[in-house]
């Protein structure tokens, strides 16, 4: 099975990230991945260690932060394309204090780029006002019919909120980065366990490298796959084959 993980960063820590998560993603057996740049310090991270990356670019797809409240990420975003990168779309409302009366200058902001768009949905921190992923994903969804849109962390504690708000919308996608592993011992595991059995075909496995480590993560969503009762295409789809329907190229709006 090629598993593909589709939710990683860069071990900012790592005098040369993009070698270091190869190498860990070579001990996992994992073939390719999401690398998620939301932030300058990831960029120049990467930037720096350019040459790994060439020499394995058929193993990343590239996310690169899109933030309207920071007119250098979309300079970043555009010096990717311009340099053949062909990066996707990243928002991420905490990290970018995204409030709800921001969401509509979101979406309008990108929509000149035409690719697959991951909202974070990720309910972490005191900052409510900026837990917002969900209702940016929604919006995204049907403003763009023609893209993929990924909801990173399936929502996190508002999973449910996630999977009934955006079940009926057929652009929409989850990774499983985090919450499998954060929640595995808490009720969100029924939930989803439950989601699994009927969104197979939608879900993709994801690590969130370097906060989870890849053995972790991987015993995790093989458990809840094995619990689901999932069958060996199911199981493929989730670990592998989903990220490539969904990454392996540009929808058009």
């Amino acid at each position: 099975m090629n598993i593909i993980d589709a939710h990683i960063h860069l071990n900012l820590k790592d005098g040369t990230p993009v070698s270091g998560l190869l190498h860990q993603m070579d001990m996992h057996g994992i073939g390719k991945a999401m690398l998620i740049l939301n932030v300058k310090e990831e960029y120049d991270a990467f930037i720096n260690d350019i040459n790994s990356y060439k020499s394995n670019q058929d193993r990343f797809w590239i996310a690169s932060g899109i933030n309207i409240h920071d007119k250098s990420s979309f300079i970043r975003f555009d010096d990717l394309c311009q340099m053949g990168f062909e990066p996707k779309v990243k928002i991420h409302p905490r990290l970018f204090k995204i409030k709800k009366e921001n969401i509509d200058k979101v979406v309008d902001s990108i929509a000149q780029y035409d690719t697959q768009i991951i909202i974070d949905t990720l309910y972490y921190g005191h900052e409510i006002e900026y837990h917002n992923g969900v209702e940016i994903g929604v919006a995204l969804a049907l403003r763009y019919p023609g893209r993929n849109i990924v909801m990173a962390h399936s929502g996190s504690v508002e999973f449910l909120k996630c999977m009934m708000a955006t079940r009926n919308l057929p652009n929409v996608y989850y990774d499983s980065s985090f919450i499998q592993t954060f929640f595995q011992h808490t009720s969100l595991r029924l939930d989803m366990v439950d989601f699994l059995c009927r969104t197979a075909n939608r879900i993709m496995f994801g690590s969130d490298y370097p906060s989870f480590q890849h053995d972790n993560a991987l015993n995790s969503i093989k458990s809840l796959a094995n619990e689901a009762g999932l069958n060996e295409e199911q199981t493929g789809m989730v670990m592998g084959l989903n990220a490539e329907k969904i990454y392996g190229h540009a929808k058009s709006n």
